[in-house]
């Protein structure tokens, strides 16, 4: 059976699709109301777009929620490539700090994410792949840092800690209302991994 749009056509200029703009709407909706009570037609009317348009720039619940993360690895990427050294937590650190700055002007979106994120085993289940990606990316960096092969011990241990402290760390920011940005939080949390697992005197 095929899926039928039976919304009317637009007339004059279609609304401007602003991704950033659709996405605080529908976080709103879905902290206000909760997710499962908020359905992806109620975000395209409070938008005031179409369901087509809607579903063009953000084709699930998911990809609202979990929005600007394959963007963001790719960012840390760059940032670990452009880097000089051969400290690998100290590279990915600097790095990740740095790729964080560039969610200073999206501070409340990252927050209402963050807190549905948190909420929900089944909303973190969602971004189970972004967060593979990152992971993946990290090791490969820190191998290729350390001048050793791909997929050690190792590698795997610092790319998952630093996944996790991050992760965890913005969730605690949302939580608490913490009044800094990301970047900040994430810059205290990698210091406290330092000084609880860094080389004792």
């Amino acid at each position: 059976m095929i899926a039928v749009d039976n919304e009317p056509p637009r007339r004059g200029r279609p609304p401007r699709a602003d991704p950033a703009e659709i996405g605080m709407i529908a976080l709103h909706l879905f902290v206000e109301r909760g997710l499962d009570n908020v359905t992806m037609e109620d975000v395209a009317v409070a938008a005031g777009i179409s369901r087509r348009t809607l579903f063009r720039v953000f084709p699930t619940k998911a990809s609202i929620v979990w929005g600007g993360m394959t963007e963001f690895t790719r960012e840390l990427e760059q940032r670990v490539n452009a880097a000089s050294g051969n400290n690998a937590v100290a590279i990915l650190h600097r790095a990740w700090v740095e790729a964080l700055h560039m969610l200073d002007s999206t501070v409340e979106i990252t927050r209402l994410r963050m807190v549905l994120i948190a909420s929900s085993e089944d909303v973190r289940g969602w971004g189970y792949a972004q967060l593979a990606e990152a992971n993946e990316v990290l090791e490969r960096q820190v191998a290729r840092i350390e001048g050793t092969a791909e997929g050690t011990l190792r590698a795997r241990l610092i790319s998952t800690a630093l996944v996790a402290a991050g992760f965890s760390a913005l969730a605690w920011w949302a939580q608490t209302n913490d009044p800094r940005t990301p970047a900040e939080v994430i810059d205290q949390s990698f210091n406290e991994l330092d000084s609880i697992f860094g080389p004792s005197g």
